[in-house]
């Protein structure tokens, strides 16, 4: 069902109405505490940062460039000497390549901090020179607002003394190193030469003041132009600016579920696919789009039980690319408590220091969504590690392309394990086998090389699997195989220091391994060249480590309250930068060359991206409590004045709206029905509204308040009924722990217990009609976060009985027993207990399957915690709801909403001046909905209908875009960017614009107006936004077609049509090229019936009816063969769609398939009125329009398929189907017969052949139905019923007569020169008149029996004389009528031309007014 998020600001929050005006989603934001910040910058220049909270939700912002020239790409950055003649420097013939096309998550290897820092070429690695002259370096930006006044004083000084840049960067370099800037020259490249030969060196001779290399020896190995991308150019920086430069917040998401412990631990965004992976505390991992903010796929990191006798907090994923597009991601988690323990002081201490792993494929969909995007869980449930899950990553080595699992254990050494992704088949091939190894060229071919091979290993206990080798040291844990472990030694010495954090890489082509490990006192380097080598880097702070990134091979950014940057140095032993790379007196060490200081306090959370390597973000919240998000540049060119720079990028600018005095902030919401909605606030109170008013009110209305005021705020509220008398209330839980009770019609206060520590969280109600419930009959139970359970009478509200929780959340309660007093509870972490519900008593504790068994042996019932007091069906609320916007928004499902109101429109007859009260409503509830989803601003024509014809005023309220998988809403400062977002978000919106319009037509006074927006909304959109506008994606209106009710569908539909006219020629071919090989004939026969495949022929069919002059021929002949095998199929569920392309492209299909089988097709379905063989979807009307139609386009082959089947039927049934279709068309289409009429009826008197006696009685019904229709309908045709003669005329002139006695033709009248308007019998049988307007003439004919018929049969009787002519020739003329005879159309004849008999021998013929008679 298709489901539309609606969000009502305007009710979030009461207060006085001189207070300060309140921001739903800056209040939001400031309200709710951040979890995980990441940020990126993408093609065009736009920075973006999506922030988490800890309710579930994130937050997209996005932020516009400073208007400021970009630097120069093409300049590089020198170093030379001051001397006259300058040796040549060593320029770059490497193009720069987007990072946006990079395959991989890393920057090449190939490129050092020097080139990111100072932007120099991948290849120009040596130093032209040094001088002793000292020259002025830039002044670094400091904050004079945070610095001492002694630097104040230093900065303004002018002071000839500067300090040189190469004791700013390289504090072991002597001075006299000048940086300036030069162009790239053109003459020739020259590369470095390889560290190890004699030439490496820059300069004969052995001074140290010498030219020296300045880059390590590792960095030598030179790439093709196209194995590396240069990172964008800096942006040139200003002084620092107070004020906040253009941010918005783009998009809010909700995630599903929401609310505590579901919050969004850990984000990375993938750059080359724009895509956002996150993953929340409780498990479940989602990828999201970010052009649109909408989620596109979805999974859970477990497939059992979410507990198993441990609460798990996943906090942490690694990402490596593993194929063309596929990314695999490792997901951690460590053991954790429940989210209500630290905040109620429950928690435990935990003593585990074991971390759970999953790993996972995302593949990303491609953008006609045949392949949609999607995880693929590949390891078990059963994956664990001794160790923290912040000591954990996964490497890939772009060489081999193995992958490598490193982390931590718990005793701080450093274990590597090589993984392998085992295919699909070969697990299911395992499954079908009965061996237990796999063969050795399996593990041949599957084997993955391990780069650490000089080093011993330390094996563990393996968990042996089926399909597993126990003897192989390998784990086998569902599609990922991990081989023996291999310990690399101690990483953290003292046991002081606590592990926090580690990251890894492989450097260059020899497979050597860079890591960093950090923890609560400094940081460590890990290297594997050959031997592992560990060495502390110089780092100090006051605050923890946020995050250490690798920005190339051998320079890495630390994230604290200060910056730095750091580059690895290789030096001898005087501290001199080595010019040789062997001997043991080469120290390798890391050394800061750029640091800046920032502040935030406790709350500072930072994100660095490769796409932006320059920028820090930050995000923070000052003591005012309004978050803001800053940007820290650092600028590596050293030709400008401002090397760092802290900018504000956004600033909330309202408070959270419960931190307002006296105001009240949204806390819970109950939709019971679209005109009833119940909203809880913080100061106890329940008010009721509607859904009318929460979507188009700008000021806060409310029906009713509840008489009481709690002395807490409403949490949630549950919707109960007593089903002895019928009265409904409403049962409500508190922040404080209490339960309370309010009838639903008052909303007056019935009772209210404190029985809680932790908040309800669920009710489930206990029928009086239960028997086995025993005590629990009549009554709630209320069940809190952690377990325990309240049971409530609900005739008296009585509390009646408590039960303690338990450290695990409550899966199923189950009542009954033996003497229906017992109770099972079964929990989440797989364990169960059993009590005496009456006496309180605990009577034992098991397990679930234990229990299971005990409630399988009978007599007990199943209490559903989720199945409540049914509400609205239109209407309903995010799952887990927490936070001002989670809270304030509702999903409306469309499908509910539209079929609901159009029985209302369609039975009251509504209009906009005379309604009743109900038909009032629905108007009002139609246009609410559309006060949300349309975009006024721009056409004023259609704004001025919209609010002046239709009443649709504009809304402060917005809609979103949902799916099962998250809810997304949008926040948008222009209507243009409704419609520049997405084809898929366009899509959505328009769709259930015109899907509600075309409702709100139904009231006649409205229909026109309404006609005129959709066409506008259908047709005109792009015109009106501009060369930003996102056309609706046909696929998607595609999808709904098939997944939405009759009301969406046509809607899908019309815009489907639209869409596909509106494509250009290629992007026709690529839509069909891409869906084309998912044809349901080219499928196997289990997937023949997929959605896939009935999606594919719904596009693929659809564009070939319209402009199937771009298909090649064999997709053509697959289409049709796809048409033929769903309309063939009986049990096809998709025999709808086959019908409806039939109609819409029969010309086509009939060339490249058996075109009479696919008729006699839709003549079997559109004549079936068997029951047994009705399909739920009623296809039978839709066969019939098909055979109209196809009739009308192409009359000679349906007239020849018809005639054959009454002739000579492969079955009786078919016979009598084909002749009730003849029947049908008589009626609906008579002038497709009309040519054809001797044809046809000729057929039917057959039929009627006296010698085949079965055939004739089970036709005589049908044919004899035909027959009547026939006389009643075409005046050339009439039957006389005392002598079963039929007499037809054609359009040659004559009349050929039948006996239908036998079903033989008698003989042919020929006398009219010119086609016949009509015939009758005489009342005796005797006489048959015949008239032709178009020669003016009536003929009279004797057709009794008369004895020379005996004699020469086959020959009409004789008419009185000799030869064929008539009996009697009769002329006429009826003046003005007679002048428009010849122009008489055949709709005409069969409307004006009549005979009358008013007596035996004596006819009238009726001409429109004009009436002759005439005597036989």
């Amino acid at each position: 069902a298709m489901l539309l998020p609606l969000t009502f600001t305007a009710y979030a929050s009461i207060r006085d109405a001189s207070g300060p005006p309140i921001n739903l989603i800056e209040s939001d934001f400031n309200l709710e505490q951040t979890t995980s910040f990441v940020s990126w910058r993408t093609e065009n220049g736009l920075d973006h940062t999506a922030v988490g909270s800890s309710k579930g939700s994130i937050s997209i912002f996005s932020f516009h460039p400073t208007n400021t020239p970009n630097l120069d790409s093409r300049a590089r950055l020198t170093i030379t000497p001051p001397s006259e003649h300058n040796p040549p420097t060593v320029p770059s013939s490497s193009p720069s390549h987007s990072r946006r096309h990079s395959r991989s998550l890393q920057s090449p290897s190939s490129l050092s901090f020097n080139q990111v820092l100072l932007n120099v070429s991948a290849r120009a690695r040596v130093v032209s020179g040094v001088s002793h002259e000292q020259v002025e370096a830039p002044k670094n930006y400091v904050d004079f607002e945070d610095e001492p006044e002694r630097l104040k004083d230093i900065l303004r000084s002018n002071s000839k003394h500067k300090r040189t840049l190469a004791d700013s960067i390289l504090p072991s370099f002597d001075r006299g190193v000048v940086i300036e800037q030069s162009p790239a020259p053109n003459s020739p490249m020259h590369l470095p030469t390889l560290p190890n030969s004699p030439s490496g060196a820059s300069s004969t001779s052995k001074n140290k003041d010498d030219p020296r290399l300045l880059l390590p020896e590792t960095n030598s190995p030179t790439f093709s132009p196209g194995s590396s991308s240069a990172p964008p150019s800096p942006r040139p920086l200003s002084p620092f600016d107070g004020s906040p430069s253009r941010g918005i917040v783009k998009a809010s998401i909700i995630l599903e579920p929401c609310g505590p412990g579901n919050a969004p631990s850990a984000m990375r965004y993938i750059e080359t696919m724009d895509l956002l992976v996150v993953l929340q505390e409780s498990g479940n991992l989602s990828a999201f789009d970010m052009r649109d903010s909408t989620c596109v796929a979805t999974c859970g990191c477990t497939t059992t039980r979410s507990y198993q006798d441990q609460l798990w907090k996943w906090e942490s994923i690694r990402m490596v690319p593993a194929w063309d597009q596929t990314y695999l991601i490792l997901a951690c988690a460590s053991p954790s408590q429940p989210p209500f323990a630290e905040t109620f002081g429950l928690a435990d201490e935990l003593c585990d220091s074991k971390a759970r792993l999953n790993l996972f494929e995302l593949s990303v969909g491609d953008p006609h969504g045949v392949h949609p995007t999607r995880f693929e869980r590949l390891a078990s449930d059963a994956w664990q590690v001794d160790g923290q899950a912040t000591g954990v990553e996964l490497l890939r080595n772009d060489t081999d392309g193995s992958f490598q699992l490193v982390y931590i254990d718990s005793t701080n050494c450093l274990v590597t394990r090589c993984l392998t992704i085992i295919p699909a088949y070969e697990i299911r091939a395992r499954g079908r086998s009965s061996f237990s190894a796999p063969s050795q060229e399996d593990n041949r071919s599957l084997g993955i090389p391990i780069p650490f091979k000089v080093f011993g290993s330390k094996s563990v206990e393996s968990v042996t699997l089926p399909g597993q080798n126990s003897d192989s040291g390998a784990d086998d844990l569902g599609r990922v195989r991990l081989e023996e472990e291999k310990s690399r030694g101690t990483v953290i010495s003292s046991p002081e220091c606590l592990l926090e954090g580690i990251t890894a890489r492989y450097a260059g082509l020899n497979g050597r391994i860079v890591g960093l490990v950090w923890s609560n006192t400094g940081i460590t380097v890990r290297e594997q060249e050959g031997s592992f080598t560990t060495f502390a880097v110089p780092f100090k702070s006051r605050a923890e480590i946020q995050g250490v990134h690798f920005m190339d091979d051998e320079a890495f950014v630390v994230l604290s309250d200060t910056i730095s940057y750091y580059c690895l140095q290789r030096v001898d032993a005087d501290n001199n930068i080595a010019t040789t790379f062997s001997g043991t007196s080469i120290i390798i060490q890391y050394v800061a060359i750029q640091t800046m200081t920032i502040s935030g306090g406790p709350s500072l959370m930072l994100s660095w991206s490769r796409s932006s390597p320059y920028d820090v973000f930050a995000l923070r919240q000052p003591r005012s409590g309004k978050k803001e998000i800053l940007v820290h540049t650092i600028n590596p060119r050293q030709d400008v004045s401002i090397k760092q720079r802290r900018r504000i990028l956004w600033r909330a600018q309202s408070p959270s709206s419960g931190t307002i005095p006296g105001g009240a902030a949204l806390t819970s919401v109950l939709p019971v029905e679209l005109n009833f909605v119940l909203l809880g606030y913080s100061d106890g109170h329940i008010r009721r509204t509607s859904l009318p008013c929460l979507l188009r009110r700008s000021d806060v209305l409310f029906d009713k308040v509840s008489d009481m005021s709690l002395p807490s705020s409403i949490l949630n509220m549950h919707l109960v009924r007593n089903d002895r008398t019928g009265e409904r209330y409403i049962l409500g839980g508190t922040d404080d722990g209490g339960i309370a009770i309010w009838a639903l019609e008052s909303l007056k206060l019935q009772a209210r217990f404190t029985p809680f520590i932790v908040p309800l969280m669920r009710v489930a109600q206990v029928l009086q009609s239960n028997e086995n419930a025993g005590p629990l009959r009549g009554s709630l139970l209320c069940v809190s976060g952690d377990g325990t359970i309240a049971v409530v009478s609900i005739e008296g509200f009585e509390m009646l009985y408590l039960i303690p929780g338990a450290s695990s959340p409550i899966a199923h309660i189950y009542a009954g027993g033996d003497d229906n007093n017992r109770a099972v509870l079964i929990y989440a972490d797989g364990s169960a207990r059993v009590w005496d519900v009456e006496s309180g008593e605990f009577l034992r504790a098991t397990t679930e399957e234990k229990a299971k068994e005990l409630v399988d042996a009978g007599g007990w019932i199943n209490i559903s915690l989720d199945k409540s007091e049914l509400t609205s069906v239109s209407v309903s609320m995010l799952s887990g709801s927490a936070g001002p916007v989670s809270l304030c928004t509702l999903l409306l499902s469309l499908d509910r909403f539209l079929k609901y109101t159009s029985v209302n429109v369609k039975s009251l007859g509504l209009a906009t001046s005379s309604s009743s009260a109900p038909s009032n409503a629905t108007l009002s509830q139609l246009r609410a909905v559309l006060s949300v989803l349309l975009t006024p601003g721009l056409s004023p024509d259609i704004d001025e209908i919209c609010e002046n014809r239709l009443g649709i005023s504009p809304s402060l309220s917005t809609v979103g875009f949902a799916s099962a998988l998250a809810t997304t809403i949008y926040h948008h400062d222009h209507p243009i960017q409704v419609w520049s977002m997405s084809a898929k978000v366009s899509a959505d919106r328009v769709l259930a614009i015109v899907s509600v319009l075309k409702t709100l037509s139904l009231a006649e006074e409205l229909s026109h107006d309404c006609q005129t927006v959709m066409t506008f909304y259908s047709t005109s959109l792009a015109h009106v936004v501009g060369v930003s506008y996102q056309a609706p994606d046909v696929a998607y209106l595609a999808t709904q077609w098939f997944n939405s009710s009759n009301d969406v569908r046509q809607a899908a539909k019309t815009l489907f049509d639209a869409g596909i006219v509106r494509l250009s020629d290629e992007e026709s071919s690529a839509l069909v090229d891409a869906w084309q090989h998912h044809l349901p004939c080219l499928q196997p026969s289990i997937e023949k019936e997929s959605a896939k495949s009935s999606l594919a022929l719904f596009i693929c069919g659809y564009m070939a009816a319209e402009k199937y002059s771009l298909l090649s021929t064999s997709s053509l002949i697959d289409i049709s063969k796809s048409i033929a095998l769903y309309l063939h199929d009986e049990s096809s569920a998709y025999r709808g769609l086959a019908i409806d392309l039939c109609a819409r492209g029969f010309q086509i299909w009939q060339h490249y398939i058996d075109a009479m089988a696919m008729l006699r097709a839709l003549y079997t379905l559109a004549t079936n009125a068997r029951k047994e063989t009705i399909p739920a979807q009623n296809i039978g009307p839709q066969a019939r329009l098909a055979v109209l139609q196809i009739a009308s386009s192409n009359t000679p082959l349906f007239m020849t398929t018809l005639t054959l089947d009454i002739l000579n039927p492969k079955t009786l049934d078919q016979r009598k189907a084909v002749m009730q279709l003849v029947a049908f068309m008589i009626r609906k289409r008579p002038l497709i017969l009309y040519p054809n009429l001797p044809r046809l009826m000729e057929a039917v008197v057959k039929s009627l052949d006296p010698n085949s006696t079965a055939s004739r009685d089970a036709v005589l019904d049908s044919a004899t139905e035909i027959i009547g229709h026939v006389v009643k309908t075409f005046p050339t045709v009439d039957f006389h019923m005392a002598t079963q003669r039929l007499a037809v005329g054609t359009s040659e002139g004559a009349f050929i007569m039948y006996d239908l006695k036998t079903a033989t033709q008698l003989y042919v009248l020929e006398g009219h020169k010119r086609r016949p308007a009509a015939c009758t019998f005489s009342p005796d049988g005797r006489r048959l008149v015949t008239v032709s307007l178009e020669e003016g003439v009536v003929l009279v004919w004797k057709v009794g029996s008369s004895f020379t018929s005996f004699f020469n049969p086959g020959a009409p009787p004789r008419q009185g004389h000799g030869g064929s002519l008539p009996f009697k020739t009769l002329n006429f003329n009826v003046g003005d009528e007679g002048m428009l005879q010849p122009n008489m159309t055949i709709t005409g004849t069969l409307e004006w031309v009549k005979f009358e008999w008013p007596a035996e021998r004596t006819v009238r013929l009726h001409i429109r007014e004009s009436v002759l008679t005439f005597s036989t």
